[in-house]
């Protein structure tokens, strides 16, 4: 989404759609070698995800750490991440997705008398 001045500001912060991932104490997120994190997609404050969450983490053996929101994101696949990739050096919004780009054409849209 863009400013008054054609700069992009973040707007995620204030959706209560995202993902829970296990953040250790030191910040770091569990996630394997292959930089896939343990995740699940939730509502702020979703406890019954939240629980999941944690029996999962549990699973694995990790006994610290907490869940963290991340609002305004979603899981991906490879497959996604690979075709986002493509987008993004073809110069298209990488995720088609992304509502905030959908908002701002939108915007265009009206102002072009489309």
């Amino acid at each position: 989404m863009l400013n008054k001045l054609g700069k992009a500001k973040v707007v995620a912060d204030k959706t209560k759609y995202g993902v829970y991932v296990w953040e250790m104490p030191d910040g770091k997120w569990v996630g394997d070698d292959e930089g896939h994190y343990m995740l699940i997609p939730a509502v702020f404050g979703d406890a019954e995800k939240i629980k999941i969450l944690k029996e999962a983490a549990e699973g694995y053996g990790v006994t610290e750490g907490a869940p963290k929101f991340l609002p305004g994101r979603r899981k991906v696949s490879d497959e996604e991440y690979a075709a986002q990739e493509a987008r993004l050096h073809a110069g298209l919004t990488p995720d088609p997705w992304d509502l905030g780009e959908g908002l701002d054409a939108a915007k265009r849209m009206v102002q072009n008398g489309r």
